[in-house]
């Protein structure tokens, strides 16, 4: 977490919680809409399906995400909602807070999150991670939302301990499947397997006020 507190920008809070609890989960979130709101913070929305692409990614398990203006605001929020401190709360989850380099566009709500763990950090920045954006931006995805490596990340509660973690935001799940197909995308995945093993999903950000969907504060 040591580089994540010179962090000035916002935030995302991403719990990974049973996916059997989707509702239950959704449920305890709405009602900390008020709490968000004292710490300048939105719920982003609650995955409405999973689907596993790479490694070992749990599919049992779905995913919330939470958007705070700052580091602290996230974290004064945590600490103001008595449940979350429970050990059991939802029958255990993981949580990360995780920097976000820049702001996805509201009507991009198709997530793919990639969790890595990387044999060379400085190929794949320089061989990988400038082609990756380009490919993406192609195909109108928000490359790169997150894009940080352990010490980046303060992890909250749970086990997940990512290496290094990448998320991006596609318009929709037909544009994403339309990209992998493409040999453009193709070769952008095999150049990564040289450089990384990844544990990855994707899934539709829904939002959980249906009236008022936010992706940032």
């Amino acid at each position: 977490m040591s580089l994540l507190k010179n962090h000035r920008g916002p935030v995302f809070v991403i719990i990974r919680f049973p996916y059997d609890l989707t509702l239950t989960c959704k449920n305890a979130l709405m009602k900390t809409l008020s709490i968000h709101a004292n710490y300048s913070g939105c719920i982003s929305g609650i995955c409405t399906s999973m689907k596993v692409l790479e490694g070992n990614w749990p599919g049992t398990m779905g995913v919330a995400i939470l958007t705070f203006k700052s580091l602290r605001d996230a974290e004064l929020w945590k600490d103001s909602v008595p449940d979350i401190k429970q050990p059991d709360w939802l029958r255990g989850v993981d949580m990360l807070i995780v920097p976000i380099k820049h702001l996805p566009a509201p009507n991009k709500g198709f997530v793919q999150i990639m969790d890595m763990c990387l044999h060379d950090l400085a190929s794949f920045e320089h061989n990988y991670a400038c082609e990756a954006k380009e490919v993406l931006n192609y195909w109108g995805a928000c490359a790169g939302v997150v894009s940080a490596p352990s010490d980046c990340i303060h992890k909250v509660k749970g086990l997940w301990d990512p290496n290094y973690l990448i998320i991006n935001f596609w318009p929709s799940c037909q544009v994403f499947e339309e990209a992998m197909k493409s040999d453009q995308y193709k070769d952008l995945m095999n150049k990564r397997n040289h450089f990384s093993a990844s544990h990855t999903c994707v899934f539709q950000l829904q939002p959980i006020v249906e009236a008022n969907p936010c992706l940032v504060p």
